[in-house]
Order: C-alpha cells, then structure tokens, then sequence
C-alpha cells in the first residue's frame, strides 16, 4: 500500500497549547526567501497544502509550512520542538495508520519542494528527493532503460465501475498508485510486482540525507551512521525526516515489456480463484505477481472478483502460468502486453481508481500471509457479502497482493529492521473500507467486523504470531507486530539515543526502553 513519508513529531500529552501558538511569529524569521507559510483559514489552502490521502483518524493542523531548503527544515524541527508544536513532515499523504490520530494542533511540513530525480545510469543509481511520488521517476527510468521494484496499483472505484462508468458508487479507491511517495513507501518496506525479482525497495536503498530530531543533519549509510540506516530501513518514520535518497536500480527487464492479463470472474467461482492461488503457495515464479480485489456490486447486489495477473517475460511463458484461471468461467478477460510504465494502468482492465484523489474517509486494515487457506477465503468473500448487503452506506474492497518471497527472504532478515519474519509473507491483505464520515455505529460495526476476519485470517496465516507489511497496518496491532520481537529492543535502544524526547513518535511509534 502502501504508503508515503508522514512523520508525525512531538505530540504528546504536554502540547494541549499548541492550537494558541502563533506559527507566522515564531517561524517567520528562520526560514528562507522561498519557504512559506500557510494557515488554515487562507482561502487556497487545501490547494495550496499537500492534503491527506484519508481523514480517518487524521492528524490536526494549526497550520503548514512549506520548507525550502535542508536549513529550513532543520530550523522548523528545532523551533517546533522548543515550542512544544508537534509537526508531520508530508511528501504523497498516503499514510493511514490510526495512531496519526494522536497527533492534534500540529504542524504540517510540506516538503513537496524536495522533488528531483537523477538519474547516473552508468552506475545504476538515482537520487530523489524527499517528496518524490513514483510518478515522478518512471518515465526518467524508463527513458534510460532502466526499473526499480514498483509499488502495487490501486484496485479499481468500484467492482461495477469496471464495466459500468456511469454506476453511482461513493467508494474512492485505495492503495498505492503512482502518486504515492516513493520515500515514504520504501521505509515501511516497498512490496510490488517486480519484488520477485527485485526484492524490497529497502534493500535497493543505498543512503539518505536525514534531519534527525536534533535538527542535526546526517548522511546515513551502511558506512555512515550504519547503526542509523538498519533502524530507518523498516522504522524510518520514527528518526527523522529524510531529504534525499539514494537507489540502486536495475536494467529493465524483458527489454521493458511485460504481459498484463486482467480476468472477472462471479462470485459461484470465488473458491476456484482462492484454490488456483492456493497452488502458488510452495513455488511463485518470480517474474509473475497476481492481485485479486473482491467487492461488492451493488448494481446485481452480488459479490464479483477479479484477478490481474503480471508476468514481466515473454507472452507465451506468461501464458503458461495461468491455464487454470483460463478454464473458470469468467465473464471478461483481456490479455496485452505493455510497456513497464503502463503495468498498473492495464491492471483491473484499466480502471485506475481514485487513490490520487485526497480528502476521503478511509478505513483500512491488513495481515500477512504463509498459507492460502481456502476455507478462510470463502468464507470471507461471503461475509463480505452480507456485511455489504446490510449496510447500504458501505463500500469494501479486499485485495490480496501475491509476489514472490525469494529475493526478499533471500536478504539476511537482520540486516534491516524490517520485521523478522515479513520477508517470508507470501500473501499480502488489504481491507479497505469506504463509508460516511459522520457514521459512528457504521465505524464500529466496520471495525468490529474488521477485528473478527483478521483473526480468523491470523488462525489459519501459517505464521504463529501475527505478520505484517507496515505500510498496510491498522495501527492498532502494537510494536512487537509492526517491528517483531526479535527487532524491537535494538530499535528501542537506538530511539533512546536518536530521539529520546520521543518527537517522531506517531507512525507507528518505536517504544523507548
């Protein structure tokens, strides 16, 4: 998912003063000529200020300030922290964890001016800046011939918007999509289609410039700060705000061509679906990545399903993989081949979704996976059903992301702080749950309805404890999941000597020792 650089600093329960600040007085004259400053009742400001991506559970801001250079930042988190204002530094306002919920009468740092991409070709690397979305690197990579694992694509408005444009669905799509920034989604871990390939986005990531809570800044690397560097691979949100990032990337494979096959399937065929990808479970080919998305279409009032399938290889060898979901009865199908910059636009048979558009109540919850356990699929798909049915008000759409484990479990699952046992996840769930703002007894029954299918998916995962790619995390799970035990008390220790006062301590928060 799925998700962008929103660190949330400072909040804690000394800051009930902060909405009586004057921000304008007390940053005015620490910034640059072209830093700015924004309140919210300027008329332009939701133009002007990079917004959330959900309202749920969000963070609230007395006002934003968009920095200009490094300085600028480092002077914003030095004077926030003196004045007891918590801040969050936002780059693609894709982060959806309810514990920004606690961040109240902040700062927003808009960081969107930290947006170069270059390219060094030669030595297979790109730097980018802090608040670079993937929209922003894929055409200079594709121009030099060269890719980086992306990031999984939004599901589409709507089940019945596929084929239906014209269908009356208030569900805004959810998810990754090219707006998402790349930082931000790399921290957290960075899953997508060429993962199989690839591995992890953080294990492509080579260094970083980072304001640490100090407002120090730091080169961080495996030679520089090393200490540093395994902490922010995995729990980056938690020591500062980065500026720039290095990559390695790779020469495109396939020559950039990958096959692209989308299937819609009704809901009398769903268990064939989840027994298809039930046989992927011991052996995924690592050029191939299959995404499921059920929903519920309340045209027919039935539940439907479709599959999308990527196969970065030849068409014929794609093929190949997938006579078994060639043999249900699906009620749409196209297959194409397509340039690697147009993959998650061909997916759902090309609807996009609205996961660029901001502003909307979204709620979303996720688990990882060993096992497909064929039972617990149906089961849900069922439920979901019926949930949808009885509440008219409510839109939900389940995504199941499958990718090849090898190249990730194949890193050293110490090497990072990315949770100890993430890297053998087989199957990534997605939960993401549309519904009126201003609905509290829908919020509880989707949130009790939430709870009872992630634990009945845990109980039958193949993992002992509950796994989880952090990006897709309700946020309600705790540390020992979001960081696993077996990295969590080095993590401890390290936000002890980098951020000891706790200011970046709202995604996902690092507990000191």
């Amino acid at each position: 998912m799925f998700r962008t650089t929103l660190l949330c600093s400072l909040g804690l329960t000394t800051l009930s003063s902060a909405a009586t600040h004057n921000i304008t007085s007390i940053f005015s004259s620490s910034l640059s000529p072209g830093a700015q400053i924004f309140l919210p009742s300027d008329t332009n400001y939701t133009e002007d200020v990079t917004q959330r991506w959900t309202t749920y559970d969000a963070p609230t801001y007395i006002g934003a300030i968009k920095p200009a250079t490094v300085k600028d930042i480092q002077n914003i988190v030095t004077l926030a922290a003196s004045n007891k204002i918590p801040f969050l530094a936002t780059a693609g306002g894709h982060g959806a964890t309810i514990t920004y919920v606690n961040c109240t009468n902040g700062i927003e740092i808009d960081i969107s001016n930290f947006n170069t991409v270059s390219i060094d070709a030669s030595n297979n690397t790109m730097t980018v800046g802090g608040a670079v979305r993937f929209e922003d690197i894929i055409p200079p990579l594709y121009e030099a011939g060269k890719e980086l694992r992306m990031l999984p694509p939004p599901p589409p408005p709507s089940i019945q918007n596929v084929y239906n444009p014209y269908a009356n669905s208030n569900y805004p799509a959810t998810g990754t999509a090219p707006c998402v920034g790349l930082v931000g989604a790399t921290i957290g871990g960075g899953i997508g289609n060429l993962q199989g390939l690839h591995g992890l986005i953080l294990d492509s990531l080579l260094s970083v410039e980072l304001v640490t809570p100090s407002g120090d800044v730091l080169i961080v690397s495996t030679s520089e700060n090393a200490d540093l560097f395994w902490a922010i691979r995995g729990a980056g949100a938690n020591f500062g705000i980065i500026t720039s990032a290095t990559y390695k990337i790779y020469n495109a494979t396939n020559n950039g061509l990958a096959m692209s096959a989308n299937y819609l399937f009704p809901a009398s065929e769903n268990r064939s679906v989840w027994e298809i990808f039930q046989s992927f479970d011991e052996t995924l080919p690592p050029e191939l990545s299959l995404t499921a998305y059920s929903g519920f279409n309340q045209t027919t009032q039935e539940m439907e399903l479709i599959v999308n399938a990527i196969y970065y290889g030849p068409k014929e060898e794609g093929v190949s993989y997938l006579t078994n979901f060639t043999a249900l009865n699906a009620t749409e199908t196209n297959l194409m081949m397509v340039a690697w910059p147009n993959v998650t636009s061909s997916m759902a048979f090309g609807a996009d979704g609205d996961a660029c558009t901001t502003g909307s109540y979204l709620n979303t919850w996720g688990l990882g996976l060993a096992e497909t356990n064929i039972d617990t699929y149906t089961t849900f798909f069922n439920e979901l059903q019926a949930f949808s049915q009885a509440h008219p008000d409510y839109s939900g759409i389940f995504v199941v992301d499958r990718y090849s484990s090898a190249a990730a479990a194949a890193v050293p699952a110490n090497s990072t702080s990315y949770g100890y046992g993430y890297r053998n996840i087989n199957s990534h769930l997605l939960f993401e749950n549309s519904y009126p703002s201003d609905n509290s007894t829908l919020d509880n029954a989707v949130n009790s309805f939430m709870r009872s299918i992630r634990s009945q998916f845990q109980r039958t995962s193949g993992f002992s404890e509950m796994e989880i790619y952090l990006n897709y995390a309700h946020g309600d799970e705790g540390a020992d999941v979001w960081y696993s035990p077996q990295h969590l008390p080095k993590l401890s220790q390290l936000k002890s000597k980098w951020d000891p006062d706790e200011l970046f301590s709202f995604n996902y928060p690092v507990p000191l020792p």
